[in-house]
This record gives structure tokens, C-alpha cells and sequence, in this order.
């Protein structure tokens, strides 16, 4: 309703009351919501495996993109945010949208970002693949990610501030750099002198529903703001964890050249190991997402593991 007609009726537009109280209806999903979001979660996963096979026979992003449509049954303009489909070093563009028309010369890496709606309920789901023409430590990288992502799902239950565990993620993203020889500073280094936000400057997830990114993240319950930490803007869930949120886990670690070529003539450049990076750079990078429920007794994985 404009505002112009709201006054000749008497009322007020988008009262900031009631528009605080149906987003907190939002928050928390039930059984309904919960089982619409498990059935996206399964035909979203039927795409990814299509878009799988076509990478793996070696299809353009394009073909990938159709391919995961057509698996996931659902048109183009149905798909509840526009899927990201990107080979090689596209994999390190996070909101990458141009799907090349032919294949490329080598098959480094695939990431797909890409979910389904059903009943007007989102799921997101994003898997990275090696290619034949791999760096074999790419496919360690990815590997590391995979059980990363899921020692971050462990602490997920009512009662954690979502804060402190994309905080962690931090922590073992540092881990993960200084194993893999990445780094050649110590984890807390990593995490302190921003090297590890360099990797990663996205948050580690967001509440998830009628809206991909739904509403009431960074809210409390009585609509006081819960703004985002100032180190980490881009961080989409700022509340408590409670029993019926759906939220994404999706760590990543990503190759991006505009942020991490201003760290090479610095001091923090110095803790980088700039022939990995660059030997590793043509493969973008790697993001894994699942869809989690928050239950009374911790948390259950709506997304299949692979």
C-alpha cells in the first residue's frame, strides 16, 4: 500500500511494528516449512549431480546450467536466485552470472551455487568439484574444506551465537591454510593480520526460507539491530541459534587475485606463500553449503552429504 493511499484510509504504511512481528514468524519454521525445504533440498541436489556428469564430460557452463535445470525440474525463471555455474578460475567469482557458451581448454574446477523453490521455500546448496586437469593440491584443498564445513555443523544447536562460530571458521580456515602450505604462519596469525578474510571475505551463512537470504538475521526478537561484527560486513546472521531456523553453513576459500595481490609487497604478504597461490589460482576456488535445521537436541542436515 503507497503511502498516499494509507493516509486517506487512516493507517500507516508498513507499520515498523507489525512488519518486526511477521518477520519473526519468519525466523522459526514449522514442520511444514521444514518439510518444503527438505523436498528443495532433494530436487536441488538432483541438479547438482546432473551438473556433475556434464562437467565431467566436458560441457561449457552453459550445458552445465541447462543440465542442472533439467535434473532439478524447474525453468529458469523459477529458480529462487540466479544459479552461479562457474569452470576454472570463474570459481573464485562469488556471485559469477555469465555461463560461456563453449568449453574451455582445460577442466581445472567446477563450482555450482544453485538451488530449488517448492512451495515458495528456497534451497541453497553450493558443491565444487576437481577436473581432470587438477592440481592435485586443489583436490586436497577441497577435501579439507568438506570436513571443515562439517566440524562448523557440529556446533551448530540452540543457544550458540552464530557470530562465534563463523568466528571459528576463521580459526580453522587458518588451520587449513598453514596445513596445506599455503601460509607459513601460524593459525592465529592468519586469522589476525586478515590473511584468512582475504581467502574468504564472505559470512559463513544466513537464515533461509520464503527469502534465500530471509529476514530477521540481524535483528533481536524485539527488533533491537544486531549489526555484523566490523571486521566481517558481509556476515548475513548475527542472532543466537534458536530451535526451527534453517540456516546455510558455507565456508570457502577462494584464489581472488583484487584481494589478495594488494598483500604481496606488505608485512601480511610475507606469511603467503605466493607460488602455491599462483600455481593454484587458475582453479577460483571452492565454496561447500548445506541447509541446516536448528533442533532441540543440536541441528539436522537438510542437504545431503557427498
Amino acid at each position: 500500500m503507497s503511502a498516499h493511499v494509507a493516509q486517506r484510509l487512516g493507517g500507516e504504511p508498513n507499520p515498523p511494528a507489525l512488519v518486526l512481528a511477521l518477520d519473526e514468524l519468519r525466523v522459526r519454521k514449522t514442520a511444514y516449512e521444514i518439510d518444503c525445504i527438505g523436498e528443495a533440498n532433494r530436487l536441488a541436489l538432483a541438479g547438482h549431480q546432473a551438473a556433475y556428469t556434464a562437467f565431467v564430460a566436458g560441457a561449457a557452463e552453459l550445458d552445465i546450467q541447462l543440465a542442472y535445470l533439467g535434473a532439478s525440474r524447474q525453468r529458469e525463471s523459477d529458480v529462487p536466485y540466479q544459479n552461479i555455474v562457474g569452470l576454472n578460475i570463474h570459481a573464485g567469482v562469488l556471485h559469477y552470472q555469465h555461463y560461456d557458451l563453449r568449453s574451455p581448454a582445460s577442466y581445472k574446477s567446477l563450482l555450482v551455487d544453485a538451488g530449488r523453490s517448492v512451495s515458495g521455500y528456497a534451497s541453497d546448496i553450493t558443491r565444487t568439484w576437481s577436473g581432470r586437469d587438477a592440481d592435485p593440491r586443489f583436490n586436497a584443498l577441497i577435501d579439507s574444506l568438506k570436513a571443515m564445513q562439517q566440524r562448523l555443523i557440529e556446533d551448530i544447536r540452540p543457544g550458540v551465537s552464530f557470530v562465534a562460530v563463523h568466528h571459528l571458521m576463521h580459526q580453522y580456515l587458518g588451520q587449513l591454510l598453514a596445513e596445506h602450505g599455503l601460509v607459513r604462519c601460524s593459525a592465529d596469525a592468519a586469522v589476525d593480520t586478515g590473511i584468512t578474510r582475504a581467502f574468504c571475505p564472505h559470512g559463513l551463512g544466513h537464515l533461509l526460507g520464503l527469502q534465500v537470504h530471509d529476514v530477521g538475521g540481524r535483528v533481536s526478537p524485539d527488533g533491537h539491530p544486531l549489526p555484523a561484527p566490523e571486521t566481517d560486513p558481509a556476515l548475513r546472521l548475527t542472532r543466537e541459534l534458536e530451535t526451527g531456523m534453517v540456516v546455510t553453513v558455507e565456508p570457502g576459500l577462494y584464489f581472488i587475485r583484487l584481494l589478495l595481490d594488494p598483500l604481496r609487497e606488505t608485512a601480511t604478504g610475507r606469511h603467503i606463500e605466493w607460488e602455491q597461490v599462483d600455481a593454484l589460482s587458475g582453479h577460483g576456488g571452492i565454496r561447500i553449503e548445506d541447509n541446516i535445521l536448528v533442533t532441540a537436541e543440536g541441528h539436522e542436515n537438510l542437504t545431503r552429504i557427498d
